[in-house]
């Protein structure tokens, strides 16, 4: 692979978009690149984040596992895109569990040549504060509608969510299981909120996928109770 392959892959995620071709020579001389197959673990939460993970190609699953078992899945990630940034700024830790569920290929970026660029490019600054401001606003819709919304709003939300990035046909990851997982409920309630859904009209469901008939009224179920 040419240099200038690997600096057109490092422009191609959003929060390196802005910088010049000296910035990215610097980011790509300093920084490792790694492939690795579907399943592999990138980083375990808890762990120091001594590195920025850029995804280069492929997505990444992030969750989050208890003591006693359970897992709470905080989405998928595709390429380009760089993950668990808050950890590289806070220095507490890795945030999430990081799983490729695909074959990947990832760059580690030392933690400070991030912090470098957040301190002297005013684009780079503007990203990440709008990327914290987005995930502390998603975190409190996530609150609202874990403590006052049933299991089919809950559902309804989190296909609404999946439509805008995939279109009608949603699949799910990791099956109903893996949805469970995304949206903190056990297999059989979203199980029940899928068979709800199917009822009232608003989705089709498919071996691992989801098919939206409806979007609006399914934004419109996903909004009940919250407003």
């Amino acid at each position: 692979m040419t240099a200038a392959t690997d600096l057109a892959r490092l422009a191609a995620v959003p929060v390196f978009a802005g910088l010049g071709p000296a910035r990215l020579r610097r980011l790509l001389d300093r920084s490792v690149v790694r492939t690795v197959p579907a399943g592999a673990v990138l980083a375990v939460r808890g762990q120091p984040a001594a590195h920025l993970i850029v995804l280069e190609a492929g997505t990444l699953t992030g969750v989050h596992e208890t003591a006693d078992g359970r897992r709470l899945r905080l989405g998928e990630f595709g390429a380009p895109c760089a993950v668990d940034k808050s950890a590289v700024l806070d220095g507490g830790g890795h945030t999430a569990t990081w799983i490729a569920a695909t074959g990947a290929r990832y760059r580690l970026v030392p933690a400070g040549e991030l912090l470098r660029l957040i301190d002297d490019v005013p684009a780079v600054r503007r990203h990440v504060l709008n990327h914290l401001a987005g995930r502390l606003r998603e975190r409190q819709r996530d609150l609202v509608r874990t403590a006052f919304s049933d299991a089919g709003t809950r559902v309804a939300a989190w296909l609404v969510a999946a439509v805008a990035r995939t279109g009608r046909r949603v699949p799910l990851p990791g099956a109903q299981q893996g949805l469970a997982e995304s949206i903190g409920m056990t297999r059989v309630s979203v199980n029940r909120a899928l068979r709800t859904l199917a009822d009232e009209g608003l989705v089709q469901v498919e071996p691992g996928v989801v098919v939206v008939l409806a979007p609006e009224l399914l934004a419109a179920r996903a909004a009940d109770g919250l407003s």
